[in-house]
């Protein structure tokens, strides 16, 4: 588990010269970079670190600033991105069932946009000195976001919710929903009852047995 900055799978990509130009100009120019991590900030979307070929490096760009050719359509950042970080604890997973598998969302204007997985981003709380003061536990708001490299050449950031995937052997269409879905709200836990007891022949049993307390009532 990472804290602030995490690596990620390197992307060979272009960063469009405006982001490094703080917005003045330069929107007509790409440059070549390798994005190699990324930070996570809470009310930020992530923000990724790149090199560049004459060595320079950047730090915290959107994920809008990246194309995978020069010339691409650039989009506005919540377009592509749908949440903003959910806590400076973060993890990066390249899920082998979901490498290099083809994903579509719509997105905030209603457009049907598609793409390839690259990687997964989650979140967590910290530890139990920190203040949790977040959503990234709480079942019914915490999201991950899957990072794909879209067919129009930009990059995307969008959860589970908002995506489908597409695998070949799958036997029915993924545009038709085969149930209503409804976000969990339940924390699964299997240590919060009191009907249940360790029951130990002696002390430090190896063998113990689980014993259900009865309740006056029943």
């Amino acid at each position: 588990m990472a804290y602030l900055n995490a690596n990620i799978p390197v992307i060979e990509c272009y960063v469009r010269g405006n982001y490094l130009r703080d917005q003045k100009d330069s929107h007509d120019k790409y440059f070549t970079c390798t994005v190699f991590g990324f930070s996570s900030i809470p009310n930020s979307t992530p923000l990724f670190h790149f090199l560049m070929e004459d060595g320079g490096l950047w730090w915290r760009a959107p994920i809008s600033a990246f194309c995978k050719k020069p010339g691409v359509k650039e989009l506005p950042l919540n377009e592509l991105c749908l949440w903003d970080c959910f806590s400076y604890n973060v993890s990066v997973t390249t899920f082998y069932e979901l490498a290099k598998s083809k994903m579509n969302y719509i997105s905030r204007r209603k457009v049907y946009r598609e793409g390839t997985y690259l990687f997964t981003i989650d979140w967590c709380a910290g530890d139990f000195n920190e203040l949790n003061y977040g959503y990234a536990e709480k079942p019914d708001q915490h999201k991950c976001g899957h990072v794909i490299e879209l067919d129009d050449g930009n990059y995307a950031i969008q959860p589970n919710n908002r995506l489908r995937m597409f695998d070949p052997s799958m036997g029915t269409d993924p545009s038709k929903p085969l149930i209503n879905r409804l976000v969990n709200t339940r924390t699964w836990s299997v240590e919060n009852t009191s009907k249940w007891i360790t029951d130990e022949h002696e002390e430090g049993s190896y063998d113990y047995k689980y014993t259900e307390l009865k309740n006056d009532s029943e």
